[in-house]
């Protein structure tokens, strides 16, 4: 049963993951969490939801360059701060890089919403106001935040803050404190445990939490985790299942009894079923989409349906790059060979990684498409030489993969060519310039 208080939390969509981390741990503290992703509903206000953070109990806020720079986050700071009480509301949590303490770092959020409002004061100048209301609109909080701003900046500057990485380490301890009057300390000792690397440790300490506490739902998945991790599948199920027993809406544990009936090839419709609820009842928890879209895709041939969890993601985390990357399996596998799925499948990787620059797979993923498919090799090795970049331990597989591009230029290469066509290396030079000279 969750503790009667209401946290909202308020973030931008650059700080998607640390929001979502937050929501678990603190959901595992029994907290009753309101965020967008979750909470909005399609076709309800948007604006009419960012007004419900002055009913919440509290408001944690990850403050960050992008949450600063963002219209719709910075509205939910004027709705709070029309609250008499808002001060003992906001619970600011810092994303590690935002510069907020100097003179110079305040003004420089201050001078970014004047000049946004000088621009819609261009664009609208010249119109009649009858026929740009909802433009006004925009001015007047535009107008509203860029005056209110250095005054929100100061006074969270004043404050002592935590970042989100000291905030997890003391196991939301100030959090918990600003809170008040709850006795939650077990649940602080079993997220605590829930952090502990070492297999061992983690055993230990939660055979010690159990002999005092009596048992809940999350305790159970994490001993269920220990097991999976050891390799004993069948201690590992009973455990979900208790955990399942005492919480059928443990999203958490849905997805991880999922995950490991996936890793084991066993029981495939069952880890569809266990990802399927999970998503049911959290629809913004990522990491069991991305598990549903993949075994859909895999086990199932439902490209489909794998295709619906990518784009479901993106709609409400535009910065995922999973999403984008397995979501080329959709472009290679279902739909026709075409230019434009090609082209298309390019889009998605090359959106991943300007998203994720080391996303590893990705590189290696796109290399191979470029060299087995695109026939462009150079770009291909490119990709190869930032997975060594990312991970100086691929070297050997990067040395095969290379030796494979050169095969297949030498194969290509070995064809009957005119010296005027472009080279098959994928250089762009002609053949008589290249390979051919």
């Amino acid at each position: 049963m969750s503790i009667r208080k209401n946290i909202f939390l308020s973030y931008s969509w650059s700080d998607m993951e640390i929001a979502d981390q937050i929501e678990k741990d603190l959901t595992a503290l029994q907290l009753n969490i309101t965020r967008d992703v979750r909470d909005l509903e399609y076709k309800s206000s948007i604006s009419g939801f960012m007004e419900s953070i002055r009913e919440a109990d509290f408001a944690v806020i990850l403050i960050s360059d992008g949450y600063l720079r963002s219209k719709n986050c910075m509205r939910e700071v004027l709705h709070l701060l029309k609250d008499r009480d808002y001060e003992n509301k906001i619970l600011p949590v810092i994303v590690r890089g935002t510069s907020i303490y100097s003179v110079a770092d305040r003004l420089a959020y201050t001078r970014h919403w004047l000049q946004e409002q000088e621009k819609i004061k261009y664009l609208i100048d010249a119109l009649p106001p009858t026929s740009i209301i909802s433009e006004l609109n925009e001015l007047r909080s535009v107008e509203s935040i860029a005056s209110c701003i250095n005054e929100f900046l100061a006074y969270i500057s004043d404050r002592k803050n935590l970042t989100f990485d000291e905030l997890k380490k003391e196991s939301y301890a100030s959090i918990i404190t600003c809170l008040g009057g709850l006795n939650i300390t077990h649940l602080v000792g079993l997220l605590r445990i829930s952090f502990i690397e070492d297999i061992d440790e983690k055993e230990i300490a939660l055979d010690q939490w159990l002999e005092e506490n009596e048992p809940i739902s999350d305790a159970y998945s994490i001993r269920a985790g220990i097991a999976s991790r050891r390799g004993n599948i069948k201690k590992a199920e009973i455990n979900y299942e208790k955990s399942l027993e005492l919480n059928g809406d443990n999203a958490y544990a849905l997805n991880n009894y999922g995950y490991m009936l996936y890793c084991r090839k066993t029981q495939l419709e069952k880890a569809r079923g266990l990802f399927e609820r999970a998503v049911s009842i959290m629809p913004n928890l990522t990491e069991a989409r991305l598990n549903l879209g993949v075994l859909l895709t895999n086990y199932f041939d439902d490209y489909e349906g794998a295709k619906e969890q990518y784009e479901t993601i993106i709609s409400y985390n535009p910065a995922e790059s999973k999403a984008y990357a397995n979501l080329t399996n959709y472009y290679k596998s279902y739909k026709k060979d075409s230019k434009e799925s090609r082209e298309k499948i390019c889009e998605l990787y090359e959106k991943a990684l300007v998203l994720n620059p080391d996303y590893l797979e990705a590189h290696f993923a796109y290399g191979s498409y470029c060299s087995e498919l695109l026939g462009e090799h150079n770009k291909a090795i490119s990709h190869y030489d930032e997975m060594i970049r990312i991970d100086p331990e691929s070297a050997e597989l990067v040395t095969a993969l290379k030796q494979r591009v050169q095969l297949v230029i030498e194969r290509n290469c070995a064809k009957k060519q005119s010296r005027n066509d472009l080279c098959a290396c994928g250089s762009g030079k002609k053949y008589k310039k290249c390979h051919g000279a």
